[in-house]
């Protein structure tokens, strides 16, 4: 696949919609290269709500619509055509192939209803030579009578039902994972592979995206899928590239999406980038989200990035943890951590300091914390 071809006609088939007329205007398409991406405008989330709220209508050329939850449209959909659909389910194939995915038996369980998930793996797996069963969520002991039956090898899920499957007596020799925080969590993958038996691979997409990373047999990292987009890293400040093992916001530009292009999309996903060999890898996967960036100690801390490393712990983090930052009497930030739990587990505050490299200043357990996420009250 010449990448660079593929970048040109997203971006001529992008110029053509209202959402980026005004950003490519004057652009010449046929110059920019997947190195050279970086000189075009972002795009976010918020510049297709305004559209779509302005346009509801599905577009002309639509075969398939899916939908996202959206405070601000109840649902925000989003549309492939015909050609969209062809190119994702055959770019997807190419890294099942890399899989070995050709004459296995697959057991899809993502939904297949409303939301893009099973439909991301489904055709991209029997392209690659498998035979697949779209299953759809729940229904933990079907599963694994249906795995017991018919031998299914792979199984599609995500991290948390895959454990459910497991405690149910599934056993799969290949988990393929995907949509919750996975292999960012310490010692989660080795807890599913030891309960399924076999091997756990991550990967990551959306639905407005596809699936656009996605880990080897190695299991090395979230590499970018060479055939589904071009990947970078910035600092959600300076929207600059991120240096080498630095934080910042995944920026994804979709090569599978023509009829609702997604170029340079603000993910608001936060990662950490490696680049070897020329090819571009998230080596911690997803770690959080930029939205409640705040600046203590002279160090950009992501509340959410704290939550795999909690959820290790034990602690849920849905609720369950508060950052408060605030003026020490000599001016210095203070930080402390705030936990809705009965004790704070003795190694935490050793480990989140080697994760944030920030020292948190008091850890305090509090079974009836309530609020928000972060409080900031030096301003």
């Amino acid at each position: 696949m010449d990448r660079t071809q593929r970048l040109q006609t997203v971006l001529a088939a992008a110029r053509q919609h209202p959402v980026y007329a005004e950003k490519l205007r004057g652009v010449d398409v046929e110059a920019v290269t997947p190195e050279t991406i970086a000189r075009l405008p972002f795009t976010t989330r918020q510049d297709w709500l305004a559209y779509l709220q302005a346009h509801p209508e599905p577009p002309q050329g639509a075969v398939l619509m899916h939908l996202t939850p959206s405070p601000a449209l109840g649902w925000m959909p989003e549309y492939l055509s015909r050609e969209d659909l062809d190119y994702q389910a055959e770019a997807l194939a190419a890294q099942m192939r890399r899989l070995g995915m050709a004459g296995k038996k697959a057991l899809v369980v993502f939904s297949y209803h409303v939301f893009a998930g099973g439909w991301l793996f489904h055709e991209a797996l029997q392209r690659a030579g498998a035979m697949v069963l779209a299953h759809g969520p729940g229904e933990a002991e079907r599963i694994v009578q249906l795995q017991r039956q018919y031998g299914f090898e792979v199984l599609v899920s995500n991290p948390s039902f895959a454990m459910k499957v497991a405690q149910a007596g599934g056993r799969f020799a290949l988990l393929m994972a995907g949509g919750e925080p996975f292999t960012s969590v310490p010692g989660y993958r080795e807890r599913l592979e030891q309960a399924l038996g076999g091997v756990a691979v991550d990967a990551y997409g959306t639905s407005e995206l596809g699936v656009v990373a996605g880990e080897g047999l190695e299991k090395d990292g979230l590499w970018e899928i060479p055939e589904m987009a071009i990947l970078e890293v910035v600092d959600p400040e300076t929207l600059e590239p991120t240096p080498e093992g630095e934080k910042g916001e995944l920026v994804v530009t979709a090569l599978s999406r023509t009829l609702m292009p997604m170029v340079r999309f603000r993910t608001g996903d936060l990662a950490v980038v490696s680049r070897r060999d020329g090819r571009l890898c998230l080596p911690k996967g997803v770690i959080g989200r930029t939205d409640l960036m705040v600046k203590v100690k002279g160090v950009k801390l992501y509340p959410t990035e704290l939550a795999p490393l909690l959820m290790a712990f034990g602690i849920d983090p849905r609720g369950g943890a508060q950052v408060v930052v605030e003026s020490k009497p000599d001016g210095t930030d203070k930080l402390t951590l705030r936990l809705k739990t009965e004790t704070v587990p003795p190694q935490l505050g050793p480990a989140l300091q080697q994760a944030t490299g920030l020292r948190i200043d008091e850890l305090v357990a509090d079974p009836n914390l309530e609020g928000p996420p972060l409080i900031d009250k030096r301003y």
